[in-house]
């Protein structure tokens, strides 16, 4: 999963100059874990609410990229 975020975001830094996001992006790079390892605590009716680099907790929860 931690692999899974950071190509993830990898992939967010390559095409954000592009101007097609027209918004802030916070990224997770080299946070990955902490959105793993709480996500891997849940249980699958669980729910997660991240105000602040909100990428990881949603792939880390099983969101669909």
């Amino acid at each position: 999963m931690m692999i899974k975020i950071r190509r993830a975001e990898e992939k967010v830094v390559e095409v954000y100059p592009q101007q097609q996001m027209r918004t802030p992006t916070h990224l997770s790079i080299g946070q990955e874990a902490v959105a793993t390892g709480v996500c891997l605590a849940l249980k699958k009716d669980d729910q997660v609410f991240a105000a602040h680099r909100c990428h990881a907790a949603y792939l880390a929860k099983g969101g669909d990229l």
